[in-house]
């Protein structure tokens, strides 16, 4: 910045005199060309031009770059603004519907973003995020293949399997907020409460996959005699619901 201003300094007194100098080529009295003579005034103009060329020259050679160089900066003010302001907006979100599984992916990334080293943790957040939304998909398709809308009430414990695991992963997250914006590792949380949280879901998981296959062998049992006998796979909901609190 310091040599900028000087090209600038330079390049203003460089046209300031190169102006002078043509000035009195212009103006020129007869006083000064009997006195300096005609030839140098010719010579004082033509170096005046060049002068002021190379004052121009210097000036925008110390103009240009700060300017450009100030542009840049107000557009990556306005990017980090606008940066900031986008995960203000994604946190506060994820604070009105923490369960939500898409904005908790939001969150969680938001996390890695602010601190690298949470990367790995979540990326095992995602790996069951997947698993589940796997099992769902599986379980829509098998009700819609089958219209087995006599299976819908199943839909809704899947959806609350997944409420559970969400509120696990709001547990990690408010430990990952502890290290958040710094450049502290994974060694400084709770490693309990994350365990904890990990082994609670990979549970929920087998109950999905223990209910994919009572849903499958219902709907085969179904196909086959028309009649089916719901108990076993109405036990097995009430087990997951009474694990979820519910009744």
């Amino acid at each position: 910045m310091k040599m900028l201003k000087a090209l600038r300094v330079l390049g203003i007194i460089a046209a300031a005199a190169g102006l002078i100098g043509i000035g009195v080529g212009v103006f020129k009295t007869s006083a000064m060309i009997v006195a300096l003579g005609v030839g140098t005034i010719k010579a004082i103009a033509a170096a005046s031009y060049i002068t002021l060329g190379a004052g121009v020259a210097l000036t925008a050679a110390g103009t240009i770059p700060a300017v450009v160089g100030s542009i840049r900066r107000q557009n990556d003010n306005r990017l980090l603004e606008s940066r900031r302001q986008a995960e203000q907006k994604n946190f506060s979100e994820y604070a009105k519907d923490s369960l939500n599984p898409e904005k908790t992916r939001v969150r969680l990334e938001q996390l890695r973003k602010n601190n690298p080293k949470l990367s790995n943790l979540v990326d095992c957040c995602y790996e069951q995020m997947d698993r589940i939304d796997t099992y769902q998909a599986r379980h829509r398709t098998l009700l819609d293949a089958n219209e087995a809308i006599y299976l819908e009430d199943t839909v809704e414990v899947l959806d609350r399997s997944e409420i559970r695991m969400c509120q696990n992963f709001r547990n990690i997250i408010n430990c990952c907020i502890l290290i958040e914006n710094t450049d502290k590792g994974t060694e400084e949380l709770d490693q309990r409460i994350i365990n904890a949280a990990f082994a609670d879901n990979e549970e929920e998981l087998k109950s999905i996959a223990t209910l994919l296959n009572y849903c499958v062998a219902y709907i085969n049992n179904y196909n086959r005699n028309g009649v089916s006998d719901r108990s076993e796979l109405d036990a097995w909901l009430k087990i997951m619901k009474s694990s979820m609190g519910e009744k």
